[in-house]
Order: C-alpha cells, then structure tokens, then sequence
C-alpha cells in the first residue's frame, strides 16, 4: 500500500518505517538523492547525526495536524522533543513548500 503526502502541486511518496533497524537506519549515510519520505509513528525527537544531505522535516500529532516544520535541516542537528507530537516526517530538500503550520497533513494511500 502506497502513501502520499499532497503538497500544492506535487505528491510526496513516503513509507511508514516500523522495524527497529530501519528506524536506526533511515537516511544515514545514504548518498544517493532522496526520492521518497520516511514516516516515524510514535516519536517525539529525532536527530539528524550522519545524514549527508539536507532533509525537510514535519512533526505532526496523532491527527496529522503540524506542529512543526523544519526546512533544509542539515547533518549533526537535534530536533527537540514536542509534547503533542505523534509522527515525524523525514522529506526530500525543499518538497514542504506550501505547508502551514497548524493545519492537516493530507495524506492519500493507494
């Protein structure tokens, strides 16, 4: 089953990363450009500590309302913790042009 984030014009395709290695892993040393999102249920914080490229980051609670949103965060950064957050977004360089703060996340799954 395939999900997407609808931005303005575009659909950001992502996967929901559930597996402890996979959590550990994510984009860490990953050199090749980033295509897809990763999604991390059930995370208040996170780092960016070995991520060679810039990311796009959104905090969002249990209703997919953002809280937060990072733009072109570089590596060795630490994203403090929220109280309501619920999901973390981990996004491709510049594809969170358009979101606002304080409203739904639009998510489609196929």
């Amino acid at each position: 089953m395939k999900q997407y984030i609808i931005n303005e014009k575009n659909k950001i395709k992502f996967k929901t990363v559930t597996k402890f290695k996979d959590r550990i892993k994510s984009f860490r040393f990953y050199l090749y450009p980033i295509k897809e999102g990763l999604c991390y249920p059930k995370k208040k914080m996170i780092n960016t500590y070995f991520i060679c490229q810039k990311l796009d980051i959104v905090v969002t609670d249990k209703e997919n309302t953002i809280l937060a949103i990072y733009h072109s965060i570089r590596t060795e950064k630490f994203i403090r913790p929220r109280l309501k957050a619920y999901y973390i977004y981990l996004l491709p360089n510049e594809s969170t042009k358009g979101l606002i703060k304080n409203t739904k996340l639009k998510i489609v799954s196929k």
